[in-house]
């Protein structure tokens, strides 16, 4: 895993619990990274996650989970939000009142791929087409270029 930081909706499981979760960022609602996505930090704590819970804990006897996550730990440390938050990272993970130290891990960070200019200018032709419907593709070389106006120009 890499170090991509944790954002709203990012997938988790518990050592626990029989079914994934999705995190809920609750602590702040200002910072925001890959386009408007709330940043998980070291105060998102108690029942965060949706739905609420991973269906059964498992921990000590079967019963409906209710996480509450006490803390965090494998935080960002050198970017704090309101000076004492640290950001969540795909290696972060969180203890659970009810589990042990660390049992709840992210599967995904819910980030989201999104293309910029370089991947644009290192798309095929075909493919920036696909990606630029409109035909303003910067792949559009001068030959291109030429051959359509000759057609316009017919």
């Amino acid at each position: 895993m890499g170090n991509k930081f944790i954002v709203e909706k990012a997938m988790c499981t518990c050592k626990f619990g029989t079914t994934p979760g999705f995190l809920k960022v609750t602590d702040q609602k200002f910072a925001h990274i890959n386009g408007k996505k709330l940043i998980a930090t070291t105060m998102n704590l108690g029942n965060v996650f949706q739905p609420p819970g991973f269906t059964v804990c498992k921990a000590g006897y079967s019963k409906s989970c209710t996480p509450a996550v006490v803390r965090w730990s494998g935080a960002f440390e050198k970017v704090k939000i309101n000076r004492i938050a640290a950001l969540l990272t795909e290696k972060s993970k969180g203890t659970c009142a009810a589990g042990c130290p660390d049992c709840i891990e992210f599967i995904t960070p819910g980030q989201i791929a999104l293309p910029g200019a370089m991947q644009m200018k290192e798309a095929t032709n075909v493919f920036q087409g696909d990606m630029d419907p409109v035909g303003e593709s910067l792949a559009l070389n001068e030959n291109q270029i030429t051959s359509l106006t000759r057609i316009i120009m017919k």
